[in-house]
């Protein structure tokens, strides 16, 4: 282990800073298999990608790695359909279509900042974080429910 800080990113402007741990090996293996797909995998999926390089890599290890990882705001959870955690190492401001139908979880890129920051003026509270999640169905099975012609 190198003693170097985590893969946590942290930009100017950040609302929280979070903490940083020392990285490790497994943790590194782990953050660049969420980063390598689109796919918001579950830890389930993580652990199996993650077994080709780290043969002895425990699930609950992939587990601590991806708390650590969430509380460092490297990588954001997101609960589908299917009620299990999903991760997601983009961590540019974006929303989630959720198919109702598949549980597939797409990333939405188009839409504009909320103005979140306004916020506390009009309901008293702090805000440290938005998600913005849309829920429907997916183009797939909106295909597959159509009788044919």
């Amino acid at each position: 282990m190198n003693g170097q800080p985590t893969l946590g990113r942290v930009k100017e402007g950040d609302m929280k800073q979070r903490p940083r741990t020392r990285e490790t090996r497994q943790r590194k293996v782990v953050y660049e298999t969420i980063r390598s797909t689109h796919s918001h995998p579950t830890a389930d999926w993580i652990f199996e990608r993650v077994r080709s390089s780290v043969p002895k890599i425990s699930l609950g290890t992939v587990y601590r790695n991806l708390s650590v990882l969430k509380d460092e705001g490297t990588v954001r959870e997101i609960y589908g359909n299917d009620r299990r955690a999903h991760y997601d190492a983009d961590m540019n401001p974006h929303a989630h279509f959720i198919c109702s139908d598949c549980g597939g979880i797409l990333d939405v890129h188009s839409q504009g900042p909320l103005e979140w920051q306004s916020l506390k003026e009009l309901v008293g509270c702090e805000v440290i974080d938005q998600r913005v999640e849309f829920i429907g169905v997916c183009p797939a099975c909106s295909h597959r429910k159509k009788p044919d012609a």
